[in-house]
């Protein structure tokens, strides 16, 4: 899951022990005054969230892998501490398959094993307690060694990675040594979605990437940049995974006006 808006967001690198599980930490608090629902966008990712503050309860939660966009309420005041995990990874870690998450936020509490989940509640109890934290990285890192064996092997976790590149579906597969069939079912399996729709959200990410690094670049450019057809092709695909135009998105994810997202040739 990947914020458009709505709170205070900072996204930190994990620590080192965690590098090949975890993507990103991040941290988020909504801002004061009424609750507005924001657009969380598809990623590839499941993470794991802490929750607290605000006048509500403290929450465990987890987030599946998000076919496509889905709009999310935060309560004003209300704390989130975020673990992304790699595609893939999380899966392997708890008691559920990734596609009986997918799209959904669940109380991540039942789905936890033991360790990780008496770790993860002693840190809401101290969210900004440095030893909590580091007590939960140490329950990741144990739970990961003792289910290694359901973690993505090299050649999986390669071709996940070589996903996020401009190359076809099948091509990707067969570079890996993977028949497609079989390819297919271990995808599915570690994320819960296809690989053909996991490429697609990965070059909606790619598409963020290269407008966040330069915002004057145009509609045109940034769909050859993130590798879509065309600038139609790409704001098909923009809408269908994220419910906006091209443009549209970019002006709710404040990088530029709406005008200044304007179309080309009637593309957006």
């Amino acid at each position: 899951m990947t914020d458009t808006g709505g709170a205070a967001y900072v996204e930190t690198p994990p620590p080192p022990a965690l590098g090949g599980l975890v993507r990103a930490v991040w941290s988020s608090r909504a801002a004061a005054g009424p609750a507005a629902p924001f657009r969380v966008l598809p990623d590839g990712c499941m993470d794991l969230i802490l929750a607290w503050g605000g006048g509500a309860d403290p929450e465990l939660i987890l987030a599946g892998t998000d076919p496509v966009a889905r709009m999310v309420d935060h309560r004003p005041g209300r704390q989130r501490l975020g673990l992304r995990f790699r595609p893939g990874c999380l899966g392997a870690l708890i008691d559920c398959t990734p596609r009986d998450l997918l799209g959904q936020s669940p109380d991540a509490a039942p789905l936890l094993p033991q360790p990780l989940r008496d770790a993860a509640r002693h840190l809401l109890d101290r969210p900004d307690d440095a030893r909590s934290r580091r007590a939960l990285a140490a329950a990741l890192a144990g739970l990961a060694e003792t289910r290694r064996r359901h973690l993505p092997g090299p050649a999986l976790a390669a071709a996940l990675a070589a996903l996020d590149a401009p190359a076809l579906v099948g091509q990707t597969a067969t570079a890996h040594g993977f028949g497609q069939r079989r390819f297919d079912r271990a995808i599915r399996r570690a994320t819960g979605l296809s690989p053909r729709h996991l490429a697609r959200i990965f070059r909606l990410q790619r598409l963020l990437t290269a407008v966040m690094a330069d915002p004057t670049i145009s509609l045109a450019e940034l769909a050859v940049s993130a590798n879509f057809a065309d600038q139609p092709h790409m704001t098909r695909e923009t809408r269908a995974l994220t419910g906006l135009s091209t443009g549209r998105l970019l002006a709710e994810l404040g990088v530029r006006k709406l005008q200044d997202a304007a179309p080309v040739l009637g593309a957006d």
